[in-house]
């Protein structure tokens, strides 16, 4: 940040609704907030000490979260979507120094902590300085569908290797300006939008929220280059599209879309490119490793998440799990040693969690580990149900899942659909086009899928609709 203030102080740093900053304008924001900042946290610490961040997309989450970094400290993000049980669980499990909000009251049974926005003077401050894979610069959390949230900490280091390598890849460079929607509190936007902007002096233009309306008409507006979101928004301005047909959007001047966080359907991929004549570049990666594999500009390959990254290694356990090595993999769970030695092989390789298939560098992901369903012998990848259901016109949304049968050597296999399709559709749709072994013995209809705060469908809240 202070190298784009110094190089380029009258670019547009930020732009959110009528707020604009320069990149000097930020800076001087960014040292006027670390200095109060200082106050509460000891002018000069000599440990690194977590920061709670409970603030929505705004120029003042940009500004409290480089302070944050300039003091070497970590910033600990907090969704504004948790309710207040899961905030209060997250800050008797981390103990941060103090947590910052926009409002006291998004604080008021959160402990005694005090909203530091509005504090006095400055303090003169001596930040941290500690060797970049050392010093832990995000403490993010695990969606937590299935038990307790994980808090991730990724380095300086985990964040820069993952901008740069993936650069290499997109052409990713100073000149791009990049539409931000994602919610800065979770890893995608975090790194992969706001920090990518600062490392490469980017203007970026920020949106509170995802809307399918809001985002198309900012990228039709000529002024962006690089937007990249979840598999979810994609589908949604989609839609939005196909029900305003009168509205017209010209994406041309997009250089760069991406989609991360779980596995675009290629049908999904190829409707996009019919409608707006852009082809969306596909990545995988996760808090814990950063970024695993992604499609090049030149070629991507609907249905997979691409290549490996250059610097990344990886095999399949005998589950065919995906396990790998690279600068990208995180220092192990904050307090949690636990967890972080059930996350690795005995020999140093991290269990992702997805079942995989490899063409040489090439990734295919078939669904995560803990969604392998097993009937009649086979072994059944739930993506390739999903997307062989998509085809069918009548289903928007589908989602397969297994639910283990105590009583039968077969896991039960469970179809949440969203759309028109009747029954006797479905049934002959299936019989004609899936084999015997995919075909549902249970199915759930539902207005939308329910999702995680970052987009994914909602595991647990799905598992909970099986039973009720």
């Amino acid at each position: 940040m202070d190298y784009n203030a110094a190089t380029v102080p009258a670019k547009l740093a930020l732009e959110i609704e009528d707020k604009t900053l320069t990149w000097q304008e930020l800076a001087l924001e960014v040292d006027d907030f670390a200095g109060k900042l200082a106050t509460l946290t000891g002018p000069k610490a000599k440990t690194q000490q977590v920061i709670g961040l409970l603030m929505p997309n705004s120029w003042e989450y940009v500004v409290v979260y480089l302070a944050i970094l300039k003091l070497g400290h970590i910033a600990m993000p907090i969704d504004t979507s948790y309710k207040q049980l899961e905030i209060d669980a997250i800050v008797k499990q981390i103990k941060p120094r103090l947590v910052i909000a926009l409002h006291k009251s998004s604080l008021k049974n959160c402990y005694d902590y005090q909203n530091v926005l509005a504090l006095p003077e400055p303090a003169n401050y001596r930040p941290l300085r500690l060797p970049a894979n050392k010093q832990i610069a995000s403490l993010l959390f695990t969606s937590g569908t299935t038990g307790r949230p994980k808090a991730v900490p990724n380095t300086h280091a985990n964040h820069i290797w993952t901008i740069e390598t993936c650069s290499s890849v997109w052409n990713w460079a100073s000149k791009d300006t990049i539409l931000v929607s994602l919610r800065l509190s979770h890893w995608y936007g975090l790194v992969m939008g706001l920090s990518g902007s600062i490392y490469h002096g980017n203007t970026m233009y920020l949106q509170d929220w995802f809307d399918p309306l809001a985002t198309l008409t900012a990228l039709s507006s000529g002024k962006i280059s690089l937007f990249t979101h979840v598999p979810f928004a994609y589908q949604e301005m989609l839609i939005f599209a196909e029900k305003n047909p009168s509205k017209k959007y010209n994406l041309s001047k997009i250089r760069l879309m991406i989609s991360g966080s779980g596995p675009l359907p290629p049908d999904n991929w190829r409707q996009f490119k019919d409608k707006f004549g852009v082809e969306v570049v596909e990545a995988y990666g996760s808090s814990e490793a950063g970024r695993i594999a992604a499609n090049s500009l030149d070629n991507p390959k609907p249905g997979s998440p691409g290549q490996l990254l250059p610097g990344v290694r990886a095999k399949l356990s005998t589950d065919h799990e995906l396990l790998i090595k690279s600068a990208g993999v995180f220092p192990g769970y904050y307090h949690n040693s636990t967890a972080t030695r059930a996350g690795f092989t005995d020999d140093g390789w991290w269990r992702t969690g997805d079942i995989a298939t490899l063409d040489g560098k090439q990734v295919f992901l078939k669904g995560r580990l803990q969604e392998k369903i097993r009937k009649f012998g086979y072994t059944i990848s739930p993506r390739d149900v999903e997307w062989a259901l998509l085809k069918h016109p009548k289903i928007q949304e589908v989602y397969v899942m297994g639910h283990p049968d105590e009583r039968n050597l077969n896991d039960t296999l469970v179809y949440f659909i969203v759309g028109n399709i009747t029954d006797e559709e479905l049934n002959e749709y299936s019989k004609s086009n899936l084999l015997f072994a995919w075909r549902a013995d249970k199915v759930i209809r539902l207005e939308s899928l329910p999702r995680t705060a970052t987009g994914k469908p909602s595991i647990l809240k799905l598992k909970e609709l099986i039973t009720v």
